[in-house]
């Protein structure tokens, strides 16, 4: 017997190992998925689609295709902050075709801020997973790096005693202009870390004039207390953070008493200045004297001088 040419051999195994691969390939499901954002809609009642910026009032829509026919998709939307504002579910087709829409963006509040949003559309058990950035814009076709500034500072005395009450001052400025607004909604997520671990929100702030609130702050607990305040305003957000320690003790008396020692070294320096200048004033004036006296003196010693000198030639004529 001949043996069987080797391209007839080679052949072969090539076709098994195809048909292995095509086997296996149909015996494992596919992972594909594909989305389409779009937004809707224009003044025209137009839809955009894979336009990623939307304004307040947009629809948001979301379609595509899976390769799991008559199934089920998660759709999860972040907002800047990370926080979960939307969990859904997707159904797909017999045909593996989607489209849902989401939602219509509502006016902005702590949880719909402006900025940049994830959404994340995925199976159950992860095997299908696409991320999108959106981005939520004040009016439509705003820059990315032009937009409004939304910044808020904190003036809090850095030591108080325990059980003392301290003000806060907080200033909200959108480009560096304060901004008026309500103090509840301004300010509410504002809150204190305490020593111990514990956190206060600060509830009670109000309103001095536009963009400027106050609250008073106080504390039974030693330590390092943490104020952070959360300013929101036209869909933006701003923190800022200050620390106030709590030791024992009153130190607004310990101020008062350092100041009354201020006064006291203040009247006691004044006194001493006093002092000093009548001291000077009575030198002067004895000095004063003192030349008046050797100027009276001086004429009259000159005539004792002559009387003595007279005499004496007198005394010497008799002689």
């Amino acid at each position: 017997m001949h043996n069987p040419p080797l391209l007839f051999v080679f052949l072969s195994g090539l076709m098994l190992i195809v048909f292995l691969q095509n086997s296996y390939a149909q015996e494992q499901p596919r992972t594909d998925l594909t989305i389409q954002i779009i937004r809707c809609c224009d003044p025209e009642g137009r839809a955009e689609v894979n336009v990623k910026t939307f304004v307040t009032g947009d629809r948001l829509i979301v379609s595509g295709n899976s390769s799991r026919p008559d199934n089920a998709l998660i759709a999860e939307l972040s907002n800047p902050r990370g926080k979960a504002v939307l969990v859904t579910q997707i159904d797909v087709g017999a045909n593996g075709e989607f489209r849902k829409e989401l939602l219509r963006w509502p006016v902005p509040s702590q949880d719909y801020t402006y900025g940049i949003y994830s959404l994340v559309v995925r199976s159950g058990d992860e095997q299908l997973r696409v991320t999108e950035a959106l981005r939520l814009d004040p009016v439509p076709g705003l820059e990315e790096n032009v937009g409004l500034n939304l910044a808020t500072q904190i003036s809090v005395p850095s030591v108080i005693g325990i059980n003392e009450s301290a003000r806060i001052l907080v200033q909200v400025t959108i480009n560096g202009v304060l901004v008026k607004g309500d103090a509840r909604e301004t300010l509410a997520d504002s809150h204190i870390h305490f020593p111990d671990g514990s956190v206060k929100a600060i509830e009670n702030f109000t309103v001095l004039e536009d963009g400027v609130y106050f609250t008073d702050f106080k504390s039974n607990m030693l330590g390092h207390h943490t104020i952070h305040v959360e300013a929101f305003q036209q869909g933006l957000i701003a923190n800022s953070v200050s620390g106030v320690l709590v030791q024992e003790g009153s130190v607004s008396s310990l101020a008062k008493e350092v100041s009354e020692l201020n006064t006291n070294v203040g009247a006691l320096r004044h006194d001493t200045v006093e002092k000093t200048e009548e001291l000077g004033s009575s030198v002067s004036r004895i000095e004063s004297a003192s030349g008046q006296v050797t100027s009276l003196l001086l004429p009259i010693i000159g005539m004792i001088a002559i009387i003595v000198a007279l005499q004496a030639t007198m005394l010497a004529r008799k002689k």
